[in-house]
């Protein structure tokens, strides 16, 4: 059961991700708390599990990175993560075809 959980978690937590930076740039830790709390702590995202995640989207083109420092205090430099275009077109077409599936397997479940 738990095998079956964490192959699905796998295909939706890239959907997840480019959501959020579809709504607000963040970084590497906002993210991992924003799914989390989102997914009522379903998710349990990791940074071992995100980072992966973030550098092959990076490499696809789907986001970038850039350093910001806090604006107040001597913070240090984080590394923050933005949709690129691509990534918004990709986000749209993942999002159309994860709700089609959904919906499809909500009506085999109802039987």
């Amino acid at each position: 059961m738990a095998e079956f959980k964490k192959q699905f978690k796998k295909g939706v937590l890239e959907l997840g991700i480019l959501k959020l930076l579809n709504e607000t740039d963040q970084y590497g830790y906002s993210i991992i708390q924003e799914i989390n709390r989102r997914s009522n702590d379903s998710m349990e995202l990791k940074d071992g599990t995100l980072y992966p995640i973030m550098y092959r989207l990076e490499d696809q083109k789907l986001i970038e990175s850039y350093w910001q420092t806090a604006s107040e205090g001597r913070g240090k430099p984080r590394k923050y993560y933005r949709i690129t275009s691509t990534g918004k077109i990709r986000f749209e077409k993942m999002l159309t075809d994860y709700l089609d599936i959904t919906s499809g397997m909500s009506n085999i479940l109802k039987g």
